[in-house]
């Protein structure tokens, strides 16, 4: 008995030593997807109505070691989400520019990233050009987003994001119909991506900055206009 257990011990040993060797760069999707990529974006309700028909972004994939690190720079033209954005610094007729920075761990062998959200997201990945961002609800056990991310080909990332009904309050429960049941969509996005040069994003900002009007940048929730008023 006392062998059993010895062997289970140094087993499970073997497994966290094999754990922590891995990096980031040993999976091949976490090497396709890092880079910049640039997209043309569209969000709808929960009925497939549009909230905002074309909107755009700039993201940047960088992995160090065990470590994810992801910036997105959304640039959204005039509608109410860029009103909502806005918070009270720009007009209906002006866009807003969206800065966000996600950060994660490698946490097993299997190339699966756990977000430092507090929300629990993890990225696990499906197949080596695959992979399911998934943000859980642990008291309805289900899903409050779940994200798919694809890369046919090596120049091009398709990602969808479903907002599901997860709850009676909070984000699981944001945009749902009164009479929605666990599980029922509150929205979907849509991002078409393209490989970029390191050295094009700046360029890509810019373009994407005048094709939607935009006017302001809101960043760790400060929004600063450009003109500077």
């Amino acid at each position: 008995m006392r062998a059993v257990v010895v062997a289970l011990i140094a087993s499970l040993q073997v497994s966290v030593v094999m754990a922590a060797d891995k990096q980031l760069s040993d999976f091949l999707f976490w090497r396709a997807t890092s880079g910049w990529w640039r997209a043309e974006n569209t969000y709808m309700d929960k009925d497939l109505n549009y909230n905002i028909r074309s909107y755009n972004s700039v993201i940047h994939v960088e992995i160090d070691g065990r470590t994810l690190r992801e910036t997105e720079i959304k640039s959204y033209a005039p509608s109410k989400l860029a009103m909502g954005a806005g918070r009270g610094k720009t007009t209906a007729e002006e866009g807003v520019e969206v800065v966000t920075v996600s950060t994660g761990t490698l946490v097993d062998d299997a190339g699966t990233v756990k977000l430092d959200d507090g929300e629990g997201t993890e990225i696990r990945i499906l197949t080596a050009d695959t992979a399911v961002r998934v943000t859980p609800n642990p008291k309805t056990s289900v899903d409050t987003y779940r994200m798919y991310i694809v890369l046919p080909v090596p120049d091009k990332r398709y990602r969808t994001n479903f907002g599901i009904v997860s709850d009676t309050i909070g984000s699981g429960a944001a945009n749902a119909a009164p009479d929605a049941k666990f599980g029922d969509l509150r929205g979907f996005s849509l991002f078409r991506e393209d490989r970029i040069a390191d050295g094009d994003w700046q360029k890509w900002r810019g373009e994407f900055r005048v094709k939607n009007k935009v006017a302001a940048v809101s960043e760790k929730g400060v929004v600063t206009r450009l003109d500077g008023k």
